[in-house]
């Protein structure tokens, strides 16, 4: 009977774990390389496709103007009315009635929406926003209570969800003034196919300068969400 000494059998036990070494690093090395390749390319995928809101091509813009009904495939929308105000009346968090105010002008934008097939609800993170001539963009106010806002609404399929947005907006931006509405989306990759719909709101320099002149001093949200 063969007969394997200690140090023949520590030999061979060492010789056993470098190879088991060997191979668990050519492994971990493999699967590092393909993570860095997979990486590389969602970084590529999403520079290449994920567009700012200024590179979006216009052919995926819907455009119409107040009072028009702008029809997408996601989504159609209207602005029925545009007022403008010094101060509006809000809520805080108790529902008590309080006047907010700014140091520019408050836009309050009615707007009417609906969609064809799935439910859709504005989000804060891809808000609507109003788009000036030389391309400022101006979000919704957080100084009054979304509850009172469309931001409040699920506009579902086949019925026609009403509300306003209000904007905080100077004087000097009023005139050839768009309002635009893109669907928010979910997930990492934004889809740049989204259609978004531009609406002129009509203010040229003298609508502009006669909205002002007949802006309210405050105007009610309450009630009217």
């Amino acid at each position: 009977m063969a007969v394997v000494s200690s140090e023949t059998e520590g030999r061979e036990a060492t010789a056993g774990g470098r190879e088991r070494a060997r191979r668990g690093g050519v492994a971990r090395r493999v699967v590092g390389v393909v993570a860095g390749i997979a990486f590389a390319a969602a970084a590529v995928y999403a520079q290449t496709f994920t567009l700012s809101f200024d590179q979006r091509g216009s052919a995926l813009t819907v455009k119409g103007a107040v009072g028009e009904l702008v029809e997408t495939n996601r989504f159609s929308a209207k602005v029925t009315s545009v007022v403008a105000a010094h101060a509006v009346e809000s809520k805080d968090t108790t529902d008590k009635v309080t006047e907010v105010e700014t140091s520019n002008l408050f836009l309050v934008v009615d707007v009417t929406a609906t969609t064809p097939k799935r439910p859709l609800q504005l989000s804060r993170l891809q808000p609507p926003v109003l788009l000036t001539a030389d391309d400022r963009r101006y979000t919704p106010t957080d100084k009054v209570d979304e509850s009172l806002t469309l931001f409040n609404k699920v506009i579902q399929p086949g019925l026609w969800s009403k509300g306003v947005l209000v904007f905080e907006i100077p004087e000097d931006a009023l005139p050839g003034l768009r309002f635009v509405l893109i669907p928010p989306q979910g997930g990492i990759v934004v889809d740049t196919f989204v259609p978004e719909a531009e609406i002129d709101l009509g203010l040229s320099d003298a609508a502009a300068a006669r909205l002002v002149s007949q802006a309210e001093r405050v105007h009610s949200l309450v009630g009217k969400s």
